[in-house]
């Protein structure tokens, strides 16, 4: 692999995990497991989602096969970008990923997710290959992925979660501040 993409997935993976940690610093534990309306996901159930969609796409990953050539989409990689970080479009979340209320804390959700982040940081590290001669699938998109553009998507998900975390936020801060308490 060129060590030039390996660095830049690494960065984009601290970088995502980062985003998510700065949404939800200073977070109140007992607003975490609040649902902020009706068939929506409250903090904690963002972040079991995230830990179950990588474990699920790092299995993937471990998947791939080799190609003898490049598959390499630039215009492919900036569409992903585009879409992961469009939280006017929603994306609706296959059952294989769904929370499942296994945690019983943020905290303990925060460590799921770090966990496989660096399950994750440990694949891209020890990876030999070419990342764009690698072909995989992706549940939700049609194409065969190669392995850099899963790792972006990978990347880019905790950073599309922090931001509906803050809209939760908002939502939740709202609710206490007009004087109606949340359920």
């Amino acid at each position: 692999m060129v060590d030039t993409d390996r660095q830049e997935i690494l960065r984009r993976l601290q970088s995502g995990s980062d985003a998510l940690k700065d949404a939800l610093r200073g977070m109140d534990e007992s607003l975490t497991r609040q649902r902020p309306a009706l068939g929506s996901w409250s903090v904690v159930e963002c972040v079991e989602h995230m830990i179950a969609s990588e474990s699920a796409l790092l299995s993937r990953l471990r998947e791939a096969t080799p190609r003898d050539e490049s598959h390499e989409d630039r215009a492919m990689e900036a569409k992903l970008q585009d879409l992961a970080m469009n939280r006017q479009r929603r994306i609706e979340a296959p059952d294989i990923v769904l929370p499942r209320g296994g945690h019983q804390s943020l905290e303990m959700a925060m460590d799921g997710f770090e966990s496989v982040r660096r399950e994750t940081v440990r694949f891209v590290e020890e990876f030999s290959g070419v990342f764009r001669s690698w072909l995989t699938v992706h549940p939700l998109i049609t194409r065969l992925l190669n392995c850099y553009e899963m790792l972006l998507l990978m990347a880019l998900h905790p950073a599309r979660h922090a931001m509906q975390i803050a809209e939760i936020r908002a939502t939740l801060a709202g609710r206490i501040d007009g004087g109606v308490r949340a359920p």
